[in-house]
């Protein structure tokens, strides 16, 4: 054998060297979804005067690449906004998204803020959110899905087998 972890068998297979094999050991690791949520107060901004608004922001592995806003302004209805979860992380960095979900970062005063607009239609509004409360829901996610590690959570073969009806 050449040392190598893979060599080529003579016959255009490859083979690993049982030598180095020993030293690994591998376990599998079931992944279940597991939800993230953070309940924030942030500020609807209206006419100059910020409105305080009850939201909580919400993950799940099982969706791994969205993030869920859900603002409760004291009423019976709920207004709920999902967009991408890289979205808000380059909001932190700086302006992100062209669409219906704009975020950018700012200081006042030395205290961090995220703004986020949102767009549906004609209608339009204006959120101010604590940077470091949306920075610590954002490395919660991080904690279930690391970054750029997404695709291992999308489990498209069991939607698929869902969608042929083979589950």
């Amino acid at each position: 054998m050449s040392g190598k972890v893979f060599d080529d068998d003579g016959h255009g297979r490859v083979r690993k060297d049982r030598r180095l094999q020993r030293h690994f050991h591998v376990r599998r690791v079931d992944i279940h979804p597991e939800p993230v949520t953070c309940r924030i107060l942030v500020a609807l901004v209206e006419d100059g005067a910020n409105l305080p608004v009850l939201t909580d922001l919400r993950y799940d592995s099982a969706e791994p690449h969205s993030v869920l806003m859900v603002f409760n302004a004291e009423t019976d209805m709920t207004v709920e906004w999902e967009f991408g979860r890289e979205l808000l992380v380059s909001g932190m960095q700086g302006l992100s998204g062209i669409g219906d979900v704009q975020i950018w970062h700012s200081e006042i005063l030395g205290y961090g803020l995220l703004y986020l607009s949102f767009r549906s239609g004609e209608e339009k509004f204006l959120i101010a959110a604590s940077a470091v409360a949306v920075d610590e829901f954002l490395e919660r996610t991080f904690e279930v899905v690391p970054q750029g590690k997404e695709e291992y959570f999308l489990h498209t073969e069991d939607r698929v087998g869902r969608l042929l009806g083979e589950t």
